[in-house]
């Protein structure tokens, strides 16, 4: 077998049993919950992803001390926990049934520190949150921040601005790609999703405009040279998209191409949702210009806090970037309020 033929195999199959990351582990989506009113919204779309992936649905929930310094009432807390627990497990017999349970699990302390704890050493874990924080604009929230920082897993990040529905429907998947491994990476999790939903793939690749030092007026010469370097761009883009579009001939799914021009790669993937009129964008953390010190790139950080759908950015196992410095920065073990006897 070709190692053409054996990359498609691996990225068109449709297992039969739920993704293994390990030979006695099963690929898990943890769906983080609170108390807002929009925090629920993250539940189905975290449902949809766990069952296109074959993987296990948990809600999380972190019981967080109080800002406050007053002496730490443990009935009190008590209560708290018990009335996270019945929320919690509310939200999980809305959206869950009795063939496909979702499970619940309570947490105390920080829920960022909590949340990594979860996942700490599992990058293909996927942690699922609502950037609920409308009150600054183009601002993913404190907890989503502290849980891109410090968790080592992917993340859906689903904005609060989404509508509110029972169930996650994909029609169109965006496809964020620039060429390197690394964003390729997320092709295999993006197509059987869209095998899943029945959904149309939008390979997307932006090519960044050519730029001269400003100092200096342009001579003919670099205008020419700026018109070819642009058209090698082009080429090089349809070229490198038609053939990842035919490794996929095979996985029963509509496949589509778009190349973007002329802008900040940026902004053009953004308006490129819109234009689009993507449902959901899946990419990598890092791309062709990541620094694996650092939990996501430049790209990555810009649309997670600017997208309007949700985005999954997704890490992989062995790929640069997985085990950025600050991924073992969280706390370990449950942090109780100062007082608490267990």
């Amino acid at each position: 077998m070709s190692k053409s033929s054996t990359a498609k195999q691996t990225v068109c199959e449709k297992p039969s049993v739920p993704i293994r990351v390990a030979s006695n582990q099963t690929l898990r989506v943890f769906a983080c919950v609170d108390t807002s009113s929009v925090s629920a919204r993250v539940v189905p779309h975290a449902r949809a992803i766990a069952q296109a992936l074959g993987g296990a649905l948990s809600l999380l929930h972190v019981v967080e001390p109080g800002k406050s310094h007053a002496p730490f009432d443990p009935v009190e807390w008590d209560i708290r926990k018990r009335q996270a627990h019945m929320y919690v497990s509310r939200l999980a017999k809305r959206f869950g049934d009795e063939a496909d349970k979702i499970a619940v699990k309570l947490l105390e302390g920080r829920s960022a520190d909590q949340i990594g704890e979860c996942t700490a050493g599992r990058v293909s874990d996927i942690t699922a949150l609502c950037s609920n924080d409308d009150l600054v604009a183009d601002h993913i929230g404190e907890t989503a921040r502290g849980v891109l920082e410090n968790s080592a897993s992917s993340i859906l990040l689903v904005p609060s601005a989404v509508p509110e529905v029972e169930e996650a429907i994909y029609r169109r998947i965006l496809v964020s790609l620039d060429g390197s491994p690394r964003s390729e990476s997320a092709i295999s999790t993006a197509v059987r999703i869209a095998v899943h939903q029945n959904a149309e793939l939008i390979l997307i690749h932006a090519t960044p405009t050519p730029e001269f030092l400003r100092n200096v007026a342009l001579e003919p010469e670099d205008v020419e040279l700026y018109r070819q370097l642009s058209q090698r761009n082009d080429l090089a883009a349809r070229k490198y998209l038609d053939r990842i579009r035919q490794s996929l001939a095979n996985c029963d799914v509509v496949v589509r191409t778009v190349i973007l021009k002329n802008g900040d790669v940026r902004r053009l993937l953004a308006e490129a949702i819109i234009v689009q009129s993507a449902d959901l964008l899946v990419m990598s953390s890092h791309g062709h210009s990541g620094y694996g010190d650092v939990p996501s790139g430049d790209v990555s950080r810009f649309i997670l806090s600017r997208s309007h759908i949700p985005v999954l950015m997704v890490r992989t196992p062995g790929v640069v970037g997985a085990d950025h410095i600050y991924s073992s920065a969280e706390s370990k073990g449950a942090r109780r309020p100062l007082g608490s006897a267990g």
